[in-house]
């Protein structure tokens, strides 16, 4: 890559969002820049070393249904493999796997370096370059209530005063856009531990009219293994029928290592509260607002005085590392305290502490500003995906990283169809910011301040958990990091992580993420699961009978028993998809509706839906809001 060279799509951050948006757009054959702080932090599992999880091991299924590469890296690190609430019925069944994290991030990173048409720039992103288009901001969007035009991305400009012209940009900044980093009474202006924070970009951001806030999450500290006495602590062995997260892995054939767990008891909690004062997060130092879900041991012995005790899991992090993840332990406190806390546990009164534990707040952007397809409303051409959308975790990260990228590449073809050619070539150098808008306008013309249109991936609530999770950012937005629960989805018995290949390889296959032989592949395999199902309807007692696998026989059984619940579901759904049909137009006059009541108009203004099935899901909108909405609609 030369200096200055130009790009059709350009990723900031090399995260689980970054991996997959970079990836999706380099594979559909657009010109790829992923712009990373570190290319050795590529991948890196900054806190849990596992992928999946409840609702969370689907969205993994539901990212290699599409095209994507999570379950192709975990099937191919992983050290452990379990499937949550086996005895429970398919809808809430989900697979987890602990991985080898040294291996995960080497092996995404290796997957990014010999990637076609992807390159990487050590670098950090300080500015997004932007030029008005010829489509005004909805009135209730603009400042000073002055009418604003929407921009539209042409370039980014990094620390090191490169000035790289774009077509799209997608933001995957993690925790480091504004990072600071707490360990009691210390402070940094850090990411992670050990790693620089970026500043500049929110900057950018606010400039363009923006809304950012804080937020904040916190990691356990780590132990080395031979310190720590393993055969007081109860064992945790994974599944011996492990099954692949990637539809195209036929097995996996991994060492497999066991899991441990081990009880805080009343003198953990003693000295925790003894030096509760010490925690930024009870002194006033950390102002962000973090999940509620996955409190730190401070907060859980504050919040619920009356246990005594908590339960912690003992997790490897890797077959070439002797650290150790204690799962439920996250903490902010001094260095010394977790010292004193980590001793009086069973086990661990020898314990060696390799790294601590702290709290990290950073920027997001409230996600409202967005569309379905996660492009922002107030600038054509950038895409959020991940930690800036305000979510938690890596798998959430990843699928909105996909879905991102996926619709960066639409975007960006649809710009080489109307725009033409970039203005520089890889030789061009720019000498200033303005050059660039210069450059553009005289390369463009009159399409200059035209923005592509293009029909988005949008994901609905019933094809798809990674389309709950962009629905709730989008239309609900979020206050505190947001973390997907099977409770979520109305719809999850039609979710299950068994049928993400069926209700989602098309999709995937129209980008170009998926090749015609996966999709014979999935013609032949859902042929078998059809056929087993049309059997058990008329031999509901039977056993396996020659000619299906176990899988789809499996699938069958499941399809079977719960026809009923689905069909009544399916009911709904198509309810849901008359509704989800009903398109409002672009900058709808809600004034016109002298009916709604001020509040209701306020909130429709501020999210802009984009059908009438949104509208319903926004928080505080009436069903009798609906229905007066339905009417000029319908006018």
């Amino acid at each position: 890559m030369s200096f200055y060279s130009s790009f059709d799509v350009a990723v900031v951050g090399g995260g689980h969002a970054g991996i997959e948006a970079s990836l999706a757009a380099a594979r559909m054959g657009l010109k790829t820049l992923l712009i990373t702080q570190t290319v050795d932090s590529i991948g890196r599992m900054s806190c849990n070393p596992s992928i999946g999880g409840i609702a969370k091991g689907n969205i993994v299924r539901e990212i290699d249904a599409l095209g994507g590469e999570m379950g192709k890296l975990i099937d191919r690190t992983m050290i452990q493999f379990r499937l949550l609430n086996r005895s429970r019925g398919p809808a809430v069944q989900a697979p987890r796997s602990q991985a080898d994290k040294l291996e995960y991030a080497a092996l995404a990173r290796r997957t990014l370096e010999t990637q076609e048409g992807l390159s990487t720039l050590m670098d950090t992103a300080v500015d997004i370059l932007t030029a008005g288009s010829s489509a005004p901001l909805p009135p209730e969007s603009s400042r000073d209530g002055q009418e604003e035009m929407r921009q539209k991305v042409i370039g980014i400009v990094t620390e090191r005063g490169r000035v790289i012209p774009v077509r799209a940009v997608v933001l995957t900044t993690g925790t480091f856009l504004g990072g600071r980093i707490f360990i009691g009474e210390y402070d940094a202006p850090c990411g992670r531990l050990g790693e620089a924070g970026a500043y500049g970009l929110t900057e950018s951001l606010n400039r363009l009219g923006f809304t950012t806030g804080r937020l904040k999450t916190g990691t356990p500290p780590r132990i080395l293994r031979h310190t720590v006495d393993f055969t007081r602590l109860d064992l945790q062995e994974g599944d011996a029928h492990i099954i692949p997260f990637s539809f195209d892995d036929g097995q996996v054939n991994r060492p497999q290592v066991p899991c441990h767990t081990v009880y805080t008891n009343t003198e953990t909690h003693r000295i925790i509260r003894e030096n509760i004062g010490r925690s930024p997060l009870f002194s006033g130092k950390i102002h962000g607002v973090g999940p509620r879900y996955c409190p730190s041991i401070e907060d859980k012995v504050m919040r619920f005085a009356d246990r005594e005790r908590h339960q912690i899991f003992v997790e490897p992090e890797g077959l070439g590392t002797d650290e150790i993840y204690l799962n439920g332990l996250s903490s902010s406190l001094p260095e010394s305290v977790q010292d004193s806390f980590l001793r009086t546990m069973t086990g661990f009164e020898r314990c060696t502490v390799s790294r601590p534990g702290y709290a990290v707040e950073y920027d997001y952007v409230e996600p409202t500003q967005l569309y379905p397809s996660l492009e922002t409303k107030r600038v054509a051409g950038l895409f959020n995906a991940g930690q800036i959308n305000g979510t938690s975790g890596y798998e959430e990260a990843a699928g909105q990283g996909l879905v991102a990228g996926i619709n960066a590449g639409y975007y960006a073809r649809a710009h080489i169809a109307l725009c033409g050619p970039l203005p520089l070539s890889d030789d061009t150098v720019l000498s200033d910011h303005e050059s660039l808008e210069q450059k553009t306008a005289a390369c463009q013309g009159d399409r200059f301040r035209d923005i592509p249109a293009y029909e988005p991936l949008v994901l609905g609530r019933d094809e798809a958990y990674i389309g709950v999770l962009i629905d709730d950012l989008v239309t609900l937005g979020t206050k505190e990091p947001y973390r997907m629960f099977t409770a979520r989805a109305e719809y999850r018995l039609k979710l299950r992580h068994d049928t993400a290949d069926r209700r989602l390889r098309e999709k995937g296959f129209k980008a170009g993420l998926i090749s015609a032989a996966q999709m014979a592949t999935l013609t032949r395999k859902y042929g078998q699961v059809d056929e087993a199902l049309h059997y058990l309807e008329a031999h509901p007692d039977s056993t396996k009978p020659d000619g299906f696998s176990e899988a789809e026989w499996e699938q069958a059984q499941e399809d079977y028993k719960y026809r009923y619940y689905i069909e009544k579901q399916d009911e709904r759904v198509a309810k849901l998809h008359r509704m989800e049909g009903a398109r409002i137009p672009d900058g709808f006059d809600y004034g016109r509706i002298v009916s709604l009541s001020a509040e209701s108009r306020l909130k429709l203004e501020k999210i802009r839906p984009v059908t009438l099935g949104q509208a319903s899901r926004i928080s505080g909108i009436r069903s009798s809001d609906i229905m007066l909405l339905m009417v000029y609609l319908k006018k």
